[in-house]
């Protein structure tokens, strides 16, 4: 991360130094270009813009009295034309397309031509007259030069908005690197807190904006960092908590079921029977509490690994067939054709299905059974292993359709049981949203409840 330095710049101090670096630079290319050609010029490689006057100027009488005008009296770059006093052509090299409005130009005595420059008109002494056409431009003294390069003056422009282009690159890339490394320590602090890796040093940055965002986000830190121990110690200690309970339920309940069963060994009227099988049935439930908070405290320290729907839909139709069949109760499968994997661990899985399962076969009537589906499901662009349990009891009421998944919750009496505990529904819903996914409690269509386990798949692959 970058160390802290003494007096961190705005952001606005930063852009305006490159501003300033992309407006010094604009001005010294143009400097260097223009001396450049300034030297070119001094050395004669690039003719001055008013050559071709000066030229014309030194070479009037020259054309005067020359018997014939030939190319090399004429600037370089430059058009003539020799005409008879009523404006026959003799000769020269102005195009035949020019020659009649170059005349004119001379009779109105117009020097300036149709976008194509100057005329210049010289009246021989032989009744001649010498039209030449000229431009006042920068020219190079060598004739590939002025026929493969752009005029001077054109390059000078041409050059110019390529450096400078050039340079605004140069100076945005600069820029940007900059400032990405001095916003960069902001992705590392965020990194960090994202893999609640909270054991990080505070990072600083040298422009003032940065570094007060990352002076709030090292307080988050903190403040997260407080209050994630206090939630560790938490856990911790309902854990021990919990376990010390189990622990100190279950020697008296040791106890309790060793003398109730002794005496029920010996002779007793039947009315003493039926307390000691009521003692035995109550230590019984208590048993199913212990192994509940037992469940609980062992749900975070099994290990994931990929399971198949396939392979898992199996597994929990073998447990649902050995508590149906443990309840003498039928129960009736259907499945639809299961893709893809899930992450999870397995037993917590189908300890959750267990539960639903359970919490079916308790409010299915006598001589009834329950029916169970799985398919795969897309909801929301996620994909979800659905497991559903349908029963023919009663159905959830209002109140259970709000609270039955609420710990201990053991609904109205239309569908109380003795063995309920109040747990399972809500051990489900917790692995579910622990998952990723959730648990749906509803009424079914043909009366009876009906718990929906939806398990996040990675795909349908």
């Amino acid at each position: 991360m970058i160390r802290k330095i003494a007096g961190p710049r705005t952001i606005a101090n930063v852009f305006l130094r490159y501003v300033c670096l992309l407006a010094g630079g604009a001005l010294l290319w143009m400097l260097v270009l223009f001396g450049i050609f300034m030297a070119l010029e001094a050395a004669g490689e690039v003719l001055p813009a008013n050559y071709a006057e000066l030229w014309l100027n030194e070479a009037e009488e020259e054309l005067k009295v020359a018997p014939e005008i030939t190319g090399e009296m004429i600037p370089p770059g430059c058009s003539f034309g020799v005409f008879g006093g009523d404006g026959s052509w003799l000769y020269g090299t102005i195009s035949a397309g020019e020659r009649k409005t170059a005349w004119e130009h001379y009779e109105e005595r117009m020097v300036y031509t149709n976008g194509h420059g100057y005329y210049r008109f010289v009246e021989r002494d032989a009744g001649e007259v010498c039209i030449v056409n000229y431009e006042i431009t920068m020219l190079y003294r060598n004739p590939f030069f002025r026929k493969w390069i752009p005029r001077a003056d054109v390059l000078l422009v041409i050059l110019y908005v390529v450096l400078f282009l050039l340079h605004t690159a140069v100076v945005s890339r600069s820029f940007g690197k900059y400032m990405q490394n001095r916003i960069g320590v902001l992705n590392e602090v965020t990194g960090e807190i994202r893999k609640q890796n909270l054991e990080f040093e505070k990072g600083h940055s040298d422009i003032r904006e940065v570094e007060e965002v990352l002076d709030s986000l090292y307080q988050m830190k903190e403040a997260l960092k407080d209050s994630l121990y206090r939630q560790w110690d938490l856990e911790k200690s309902r854990e021990e908590q919990i376990a010390a309970l189990a622990h100190d339920i279950k020697t008296p309940l040791t106890v309790i079921r060793g003398n109730a069963e002794l005496l029920a060994e010996g002779d007793l009227a039947a009315e003493e029977k039926e307390y000691s099988r009521d003692i035995l049935q109550g230590v019984e439930i208590m048993e199913g509490y212990l192994g509940m908070l037992h469940e609980i405290l062992l749900a975070d320290r099994r290990e994931k690994r990929l399971i198949p729907c396939e392979e898992l839909a199996e597994k929990m139709e073998e447990q649902a067939r050995l508590l149906a069949s443990a309840r003498k109760c039928t129960v009736f499968f259907s499945r639809e054709e299961l893709r893809g994997e899930i992450q999870g661990i397995e037993i917590e899985m189908i300890r959750a299905f267990q539960n639903i399962v359970s919490n079916g076969l308790d409010y299915s009537p006598p001589g009834k059974g329950i029916r169970i589906h799985f398919c795969n499901r897309e909801e929301a662009e996620k994909v979800y292993l659905a497991a559903a349990v349908m029963d023919e009891g009663p159905g959830f009421s209002e109140e259970d359709l709000k609270y039955a998944a609420e710990r201990f919750y053991r609904g109205d009496k239309s569908r109380s049981s003795k063995v309920h505990y109040g747990i399972g529904l809500h051990t489900a819903r917790q692995f579910a949203e622990r998952q990723g996914g959730c648990l749906v409690i509803e009424n079914g269509e043909r009366g009876g409840g009906r718990v929906t386990l939806y398990i996040r798949q990675l795909s349908l692959q």
